[in-house]
C-alpha cells in the first residue's frame, strides 16, 4: 500500500457528489460530521458562504476528505479581550475568510480510512495544501482549521499556521450511571433513582445547589423531549426565533441559520433528530436540539425565550432534562458544546481540547496578527491544562467565557 498516486479533489457542494463514499469514513459517534448534515447546513443557511469539499483519492479508492466554506466578512467581535478588544470595538475589520470544516458542527475531523491512518501526516498535508493553493484564487486573507479534537503535528502546519486552542468542547460522561433493569421510557418500579446516581458522582456543593433548583422548578414549566418530525410548522417556527434571541446574545458568531433549518433537520434525519422543548401554558420558551448516535448525544444548539429565562431557569432545567433522557435511554456521553463552561462543569462536564489553525495570506499579519490571537487565546490553553477549572475561570474574568 502506498500514496503514490495520491490526488485532490475540490468539489463544489452545489453540484452531485457521491455521498455514501464519503460516509462510510465518518465515525457512527458523529453524525453531525454526515454529509447529509453538511448539505442540511449548505441549504439552510442565511450567511452567503460558497461550499466545497476537498477529496482525497488513490487510484479513485477515497482516503481522506473534509469540507470547508468561504465567508465573505468574517467579523471578530468577541474574539478578543483587554485593549485588543477595545481598539477592535472602535476599529473593527473583517476578512474574507475560509474555513476548513463545518461552520456549525463542533468537533470536526479530516475523515480519513482507517486503512490509510499510517499515511496521515502526508495526507493531511497535502489535502491542506491543495486547497490553500485553490483559496489563493479566491483571493482569501485567512485560513482557519477549526475545532479539531486531534492535532495535527507536522513540519508543514508549523511553517503555514499559528496552533490555538481555541473554545474547548465539553462534555458529560454518563456511562455506568444507569442502574436500572428496565430504559426507564416509564416510571421504573419504585421510583426510578438513576439522577440521584449521576448527582452523587458530583462535588457535594454542586450536587446541593442542582438539587435546589430542581426543587425550585415552577410547576406550569413543562419539558418533554419529542420526535423533531412531530413539531408542527408553527412550532419550528417558534423554535428558529429562540435560537435567534440565543444567537443574538452571543458575541462571536458568524453562521446564521435560515428559517427552514429545523423543518428540515426533522426530515433528513427523522427518529435520530429530537427536540428537547420547554413550555409554558403550551407556548415553547425554550428547546434543545438533539442529535442521537448509538451511545451518545450530541446538544447540537439551544433557544430560550429571555423574558423567561430567569424567571424559570431555563438553561439549567433544560440541560437536567436532557442529561435525565441520556440516563433513562443508556446513552454514554452527551456533549453540550462549547462556551458557558462554569455551569456546564457545575454539573460534572469534562473539558475536551480542540485545536485550531490559523492563516493569514499575507506574511505581515500572519506574523503579527496570527500572534495576537494566540496571546489572545492563551487563557483557553490554560484551562485545558489545568486540573482546577474553575480558578482558571475566575482568574480570567474579562474572556469571553
Amino acid at each position: 500500500m502506498s500514496i503514490d498516486h495520491l490526488q485532490i479533489q475540490i468539489i463544489n457542494c452545489g453540484k452531485d457528489f457521491e455521498c455514501a463514499t464519503l460516509d462510510a469514513l465518518v465515525r457512527s459517534t458523529n453524525p453531525q460530521h454526515k454529509t447529509k448534515y453538511l448539505q442540511t447546513l449548505a441549504a439552510n443557511l442565511d450567511n452567503d458562504f460558497k461550499w466545497y469539499l476537498a477529496v482525497a483519492t488513490v487510484s479513485e479508492e477515497v482516503v481522506a476528505w473534509t469540507c470547508f466554506f468561504i465567508d465573505k466578512s468574517l467579523a471578530f467581535h468577541g474574539l478578543f479581550s483587554g485593549i485588543l478588544g477595545k481598539l477592535y470595538r472602535v476599529f473593527p475589520f473583517k476578512f474574507k475568510t475560509a474555513f476548513i470544516a463545518s461552520p456549525i458542527a463542533e468537533y470536526n475531523m479530516i475523515h480519513i480510512s482507517d486503512q490509510y491512518k499510517p499515511f496521515e501526516s502526508l495526507i493531511v498535508d497535502k489535502l491542506i495544501d491543495e486547497t490553500l493553493r485553490f483559496l489563493k484564487t479566491e483571493k482569501l486573507r485567512l485560513v482557519i482549521v477549526k475545532d479539531h479534537i486531534h492535532p495535527y503535528s507536522s513540519d508543514y502546519f508549523n511553517q503555514k499556521f499559528v496552533h490555538l486552542h481555541f473554545l474547548p468542547g465539553t462534555f458529560i460522561d454518563l456511562e455506568g450511571i444507569h442502574a436500572c433493569e428496565h430504559m426507564c421510557r416509564t416510571e421504573c418500579t419504585g421510583g426510578c433513582h438513576c439522577f440521584d446516581g449521576y448527582l452523587m458522582s458530583l462535588k457535594k456543593k454542586w450536587r446541593a445547589n442542582i438539587r435546589n433548583k430542581k426543587n425550585r422548578r415552577k410547576d406550569d414549566l413543562v419539558i418533554e423531549v419529542i420526535d423533531a418530525t412531530n413539531l408542527s410548522p408553527e412550532q419550528n417556527a417558534r423554535c428558529h426565533e429562540l435560537y435567534h434571541q440565543t444567537r443574538n446574545k452571543q458575541e462571536l458568531k458568524h453562521e446564521c441559520l435560515g428559517p427552514s433549518y429545523f423543518c428540515t433537520c426533522s426530515r433528513e434525519f427523522g427518529e435520530s433528530c429530537k427536540m428537547l422543548v420547554a413550555k409554558v401554558d403550551e407556548n415553547i420558551i425554550g428547546f434543545a436540539q438533539l442529535l442521537e448516535a448509538e451511545d451518545d448525544v450530541i446538544n447540537v444548539r439551544m433557544g430560550m425565550d429571555y423574558n423567561y429565562n430567569k424567571e424559570y431557569n431555563l438553561y439549567y432545567h433544560l440541560l437536567y432534562e436532557n442529561i435525565s433522557y441520556c440516563i433513562r435511554n443508556k446513552k454514554k456521553k452527551l456533549y453540550t458544546s462549547q462556551t458557558c463552561y462554569r455551569p456546564k462543569l457545575e454539573m460534572g462536564a469534562k473539558l475536551l481540547p480542540l485545536h485550531s489553525y490559523v492563516h493569514f495570506t499575507n506574511p505581515l499579519l500572519h506574523r503579527f496578527l496570527g500572534g495576537a490571537i494566540a496571546k489572545n487565546c492563551a487563557c483557553y490553553s490554560e484551562l485545558i491544562q489545568t486540573d482546577r477549572p474553575s480558578e482558571v475561570l475566575s482568574k480570567h474574568k474579562l474572556c469571553n467565557h
